[in-house]
């Protein structure tokens, strides 16, 4: 059975997914299209409500070896459960009980919202364990274990956690046929039925255990299988999911982008206005209306762009929390959308030329900026190592900015790897005016531009992957 800890990690994976318009600089995710379980994720960020709505039993039965008390006193270890909006929010304490003689809790817990909640265990004053468990409306949780080894002992049973141990070890298998596709150890002529098998699996965890954590993980899995090998059956799957608003996240992402490819872009506002009609509260409309704004933007419709963010701004001005999207999506639809020129800029590279907005015109032009430690960024490096090997003799230019505190972090990072184009020197760039006058929100970020320093299009995070189709029609003649 998957440990505690394993389940923990599966939660904060998904809440670390990049929601639009937080400011958490999450250097692996872009700004456009970053996020896919949406209103799942949701669930995870508890809010504070004077009067809790949902209730779970909360049920303790724990032995105790002689090693630790040859007594075998089973009263007083402390089971402390509690929700903390952020790490320097204040405590709200959802439950606190102490085992009786027998090693047992009973007790029904209140709480706002389904998702992962802390919970601490101690004795004496003294913490033993630390973990999270999921809380569910009308589920019951049995902890059962032996103390002192409780790390190893301990179980958790609910309906959530059932669900969860089951696409636990679906999730592992694929994750193994994932790494012998890497590797070569699958005939090509394979892989799609290959894929198709683990689609099927994660498919029947989600239909097998409606309305739990797990079912949401595994429509979010399934559903990104099949954007790779059966688009059609993708979106039958994200229209099912929206009978019960599971997928709706899914459906203003991955769905939307492919309404927008395949019947094209008005089709693509058409079907996120539809989900307007299904959404059951304000802050749904209110992510569907930002992605609208981001759809204006990616098409490259910035005037359309800029009335849709007018608008958006007469709706939610009242709403605080947006001011880190709004302001970032306004200075991208006003200051560096595409055919404009680049702004100005200047750092001396590592061969002693001066760089800047005017020395770079005359070749299609990447500017780079990133830390060398970002791990994206050197996933990414061999990939676009290759694309400079291929189109530098069509012009193609790379420059690489890297903010990185230590020079040596920089050093080491190409003692590893070969050097293809120039990198500035740290100490020539004034980082906060390039963060400014850039908009730097993410690592890595890039701007490419035409050959007269005109904007081509500006890449976030995993956006790398989409850059050639756009550079391809400056590069010179074979």
């Amino acid at each position: 059975m998957p440990t505690p800890s394993a389940m923990s990690n599966r939660m904060n994976e998904l809440a670390t997914i990049n929601y639009l318009f937080s400011s958490k600089n999450i250097t692996h995710i872009g700004i456009r299209g970053a996020f896919l379980t949406l209103f799942f994720v949701s669930l995870l960020i508890h809010c504070d409500s004077p009067e809790p709505i949902n209730t779970s039993l909360f049920s303790v039965e724990i032995d105790v070896t002689d090693s630790l008390d040859r007594t075998r006193n089973l009263q007083g270890f402390e089971f402390l459960l509690y929700s903390q909006k952020t790490q320097n929010s204040s405590v709200d304490t959802l439950f606190i009980g102490k085992t009786d003689s027998m090693g047992r809790i009973m007790s029904t817990i209140s709480f706002n919202e389904a998702g992962a909640y802390p919970l601490q265990i101690s004795r004496d004053g003294s913490p033993i364990l630390n973990m999270r468990i999921l809380l569910a409306p009308d589920d019951s949780v049995l902890f059962t274990g032996q103390f002192p080894e409780i790390g190893q002992t301990l179980k958790v049973d609910s309906r959530e956690q059932r669900a969860v141990d089951v696409f636990d070890r679906i999730d592992a298998g694929f994750t193994r046929t994932r790494r012998f596709i890497a590797m070569g150890a699958l005939a090509d002529t394979a892989i799609v039925d290959e894929l198709r098998k683990w689609a099927n699996l994660y498919e029947e965890v989600y239909k097998d255990y409606p309305g739990t954590f797990a079912s949401s993980f595994a429509l979010e899995a399934a559903v990104l299988i099949l954007s790779e090998i059966d688009q059609q059956k993708m979106i039958s799957l994200i229209n099912e999911g929206l009978e019960n608003e599971q997928s709706l996240g899914l459906a203003i992402t991955v769905g939307k982008d492919y309404i927008s490819t395949i019947n094209g872009f008005d089709q693509g506002v058409k079907y996120l206005d539809s989900l307007k009609s299904i959404v059951s509260d304000k802050e749904q409309t209110r992510v569907i209306d930002q992605m609208l704004v981001e759809l204006y933007y990616d098409s490259l419709r910035i005037e359309q762009g800029k009335e849709r963010i007018a608008q958006f701004k007469h709706l939610y001005e009242d709403e605080e929390d947006l001011s880190f999207w709004y302001k970032n999506m306004r200075f991208e639809l006003e200051d560096l959308t595409p055919g404009k020129f680049i702004p100005a800029f200047s750092f001396v590279s590592t061969e002693g030329d001066t760089i800047n907005e005017e020395s770079i015109k005359g070749a299609p032009t990447l500017l780079e900026f990133t830390l060398m430690e970002n791990g994206l960024y050197q996933q990414q490096y061999e990939e676009l190592k290759i694309s400079y090997q291929l189109f530098s003799p069509r012009g193609f230019q790379i420059y690489t900015m890297a903010f990185d505190e230590s020079t040596t972090t920089i050093g080491a990072f190409f003692e590893e790897r070969d050097r293809f184009w120039s990198i500035a020197e740290p100490s020539t760039m004034n980082r906060k005016s390039l963060v400014e006058t850039f908009n730097i929100q993410y690592y890595p970020t890039r701007i490419l531009l035409d050959a007269e320093g005109r904007i081509i299009r500006k890449f976030i995070g995993e956006e790398l992957d989409d850059f050639i189709p756009y550079l391809t029609p400056h590069l010179k003649s074979k």
